[in-house]
């Protein structure tokens, strides 16, 4: 965890931005100029082709500093971004990142920010090239804007456009911990006798508050050309797996019953008396990546992200025709399947 015994208030601007480059000095061979110019100039390794992704976050709408300290909501920020490369098949190297400010922020939260995206890529592994941003001041809630470089081998790259007729469903490790998390936290904030509760819930809250992007995961399947389609569970698998099947012009037949959900969360959704199956289906945030998988190789694939990462690959569904719709089943029936996740303008 960082340092937590500065509490300065912020700096001026190039004073700041020599600080966050002294935070996260860059040693990479591959940066050719970084943070301190006008740009930033990097240098491509060879045989791979540059992937790009940017992710901007609204404190209040997408972060509650209530809720989550600034090193978690900046291991949070980055891990969004680092789940969309992951989709892809690729490997994140650099990152951008503009704060825009109100002035009565302090120095010590900004140094939490940049230590929870540090400590993330030396989580997963990963050595992350700060080259650049921008700083500005802003009457209103903080906002972080990241974009991400990372690289990628043109052979292997996973679309959403790519789901086959016949191929099976699946995702990684489990759902609805996100969802089941963020419940726990506004119930212990409107009831603070109940915050006690927390404790009984670490991992869900982790989940929530600091989740793993499948980095090693989706480069592992990437390369097995097993995989036809992919994407991350950021707004919840009900519309994330209808962004695959409107992409690739196919239908889906999903079996809630096969969702995986951790016992844990089980239990802290039972606390909180709200239903399970509905949860993982709209949890976003969940950074697990939901793939179509050739059928015939679907065990030797099960088999080999168990084996290689640890992770679960659980089969949940079935990509079917197109005129066939979208479906869901449960231990009730069949039924049409409607996204429930979330999305912004969304009224």
């Amino acid at each position: 965890m960082p340092n937590k015994n500065k509490n300065i208030s912020l700096p001026s601007e190039f004073e700041l931005i020599q600080k966050i480059e002294d935070l996260l000095s860059d040693s990479d061979p591959d940066v050719i100029l970084g943070v301190g110019d006008d740009a930033a100039v990097v240098k491509p390794r060879l045989g791979l082709q540059t992937v790009l992704t940017t992710d901007t976050f609204v404190e209040g709408v997408d972060f509650n500093v209530n809720f989550s300290s600034w090193w978690q909501i900046g291991w949070k920020c980055m891990a969004a971004n680092f789940s969309d490369i992951a989709a892809m098949g690729g490997s994140p190297r650099h990152t951008l990142v503009t704060l825009c400010l109100p002035v009565q922020r302090i120095y010590k939260e900004i140094e939490d920010l940049y230590q929870g995206f540090h400590d993330l890529a030396n989580r997963l592994g990963l050595s992350l090239s700060l080259v650049g941003g921008d700083l500005s001041s802003i009457d209103g809630p903080s906002v972080i804007s990241i974009a991400l470089i990372g690289e990628i081998d043109g052979e292997n790259i996973i679309k959403r456009s790519g789901a086959k007729i016949g191929d099976v469903l699946c995702v990684t490790g489990h759902v609805g911990g996100s969802q089941a998390g963020l419940h726990l936290i506004k119930k212990a904030q409107d009831q603070p006798s109940l915050e006690r509760i927390l404790d009984k819930f670490e991992e869900t809250l982790t989940r929530h508050r600091t989740p793993l992007p499948r980095i090693r995961e989706g480069l592992l399947m990437s390369r097995t050309g097993w995989v036809h389609a992919m994407i991350d569970v950021s707004d919840g698998i009900s519309s994330d797996a209808l962004h695959i099947c409107r992409n690739s012009k196919v239908g889906l037949h999903l079996d809630v019953t096969a969702l995986p959900i951790a016992d844990e969360t089980k239990l802290a959704l039972e606390q909180l008396r709200l239903d399970p199956i509905e949860t993982a289906l709209e949890s976003g945030e969940e950074f697990e990546l939901l793939c179509t998988v050739d059928p015939e190789n679907l065990a030797s694939l099960v088999d080999l992200v168990g084996t290689e990462t640890g992770t679960l690959l659980t089969p949940i569904g079935e990509i079917t025709p197109q005129d066939q719709g979208y479906k869901i089943t449960d231990q009730t029936g069949t039924y049409s399947l409607l996204p429930k996740g979330y999305e912004h303008f969304r009224s």
